[in-house]
């Protein structure tokens, strides 16, 4: 039985919430809906649920289309109870989108980073190379799979700061076997 994928975590109005999808369960959820690919498809749970299921919630685990809790558009509300696999599709584009911008930004970082090393490299009259400056700047997905590592290995929350290093050190690792 493979392991329940969280896809995304959206939130609706408190007046629309929908029911969540847990045997027996029937709850109204609104501000954080987790949309689950399990063996019997996509489901609907709130957080308690999403707990005694499956033993860890949105805050443990990242979701794979939504960075935050998302709130939903009226029709995608009905979208998420009429066809959910298209809403995830909408998301997925999104998140890809967002994905992209944010590698964009980083490159043009890096960029402007490494000119300005070359710059003081030349001004302080070294000729040696400048080294890399943006060591603790990741990729958003290289980081949060470098903090996925961290916290199933360690058992904490990667996000703490006295896990950066740790962090760090994974996702040299992650970004080793990307090249």
């Amino acid at each position: 039985m493979p392991e329940p994928t969280l896809l995304a975590v959206v939130e609706v109005e408190q007046k629309q919430r929908i029911r969540c999808q847990a045997p027996g369960c029937n709850h109204g959820v609104y501000r954080a809906i987790r949309v689950i690919q399990a063996d019997e498809g996509l489901k609907l749970y709130g957080s308690q649920c999403c707990g005694k299921l499956f033993g860890w919630t949105s805050k443990q685990r990242a979701a794979a289309y939504t960075t935050t809790d998302r709130r939903l558009t009226a029709e995608e509300r009905a979208q998420l109870e009429s066809n959910t696999e298209s809403l995830l599709q909408k998301l997925k584009v999104e998140h890809e989108q967002r994905q992209e911008e944010s590698r964009q930004k980083l490159r043009a970082l890096k960029a402007v980073f490494e000119q300005r090393a070359q710059a003081s490299a030349i001004g302080s009259g070294k000729n040696r190379p400048a080294k890399r400056m943006l060591g603790t700047v990741l990729d958003p997905e290289v980081e949060r799979q470098a903090k996925k590592i961290v916290s199933e290995r360690y058992q904490v929350d990667a996000d703490l700061p006295g896990w950066r290093g740790l962090v760090l050190q994974a996702a040299k690792k992650i970004e080793g076997e990307n090249d």
